[in-house]
């Protein structure tokens, strides 16, 4: 009878777990639930977000769903990398967030983190920053994670305000054949980018610059 039982105890936890695959709970790093979404910026025909997406939980009960005629809510969490965010064969990570409403759509925040700057000469000239943090807050009509389209405004912590532009989904879940969507900075590449060998024009850099006209809400 003792042995009986704790073979019953035992078989719990594996019952359990087999239930919460089954119903596609995510229980650890690749498992269920996550997908994988990388994105063209057509303002920055050169820079990719490839975006690692966790189902998460719900942002509104349906009692105030009810109450207040508000739609379904839920918030998902993004960690990611921008390739190309200070420039050629450059890479930052990336945090944030997907909230998506029922019959809605959905919005989506980013913050690429990164900080690049030349370092001083002999003379103590020359230091400067040359790349800093990237801002995108986006939404799209489709109330999916992964849209077909994003449509974002954006600025720079130069200042620089990137108006509006859209994110093109380039592969969702399978290998892109994009090759910029698989690119990695490694340490040389790294050293490289704070030398701020002449003018760059990318997304996190002081030479960014504005989309072309009939971008802005203001130019439509």
């Amino acid at each position: 009878m003792q042995r009986y039982s704790m073979l019953k105890l035992a078989a719990v936890p594996l019952l359990t777990a087999s239930a919460l695959l089954a119903s596609g709970v995510a229980l650890a790093d690749g498992a269920t639930n996550d997908s994988i979404a990388c994105y063209k910026w057509d303002q920055f025909p050169k820079e990719r977000l490839n975006l690692g997406v966790r189902r998460g939980g719900p942002l509104s009960s349906p009692q105030d769903e009810n109450d207040f005629g508000h739609p379904a809510q839920r918030t998902s969490g993004v960690h990611a990398k921008h390739v190309g965010v200070c420039g050629e064969d450059t890479a930052g990570a990336v945090e944030g967030a997907v909230v998506t409403a029922a019959a809605t759509g959905a919005r989506m925040g980013l913050h690429t983190m990164v900080s690049r700057g030349r370092e001083a000469r002999g003379n103590g000239r020359g230091r400067g920053e040359t790349c800093r943090a990237v801002f995108l807050d986006c939404w799209s009509e489709e109330n999916a994670l992964t849209p077909q389209e994003w449509t974002c405004q954006g600025r720079n912590e130069f200042g620089t305000y990137l108006g509006e532009s859209r994110l093109e989904l380039v592969a969702i879940d399978t290998a892109p054949d994009d090759p910029l969507c698989e690119g990695f900075e490694d340490d040389d590449d790294f050293e490289d980018s704070n030398k701020g060998k002449g003018p760059t024009v990318a997304s996190g850099t002081l030479g960014a610059q504005r989309p072309g006209k009939g971008r802005d809400h203001d130019d439509d």
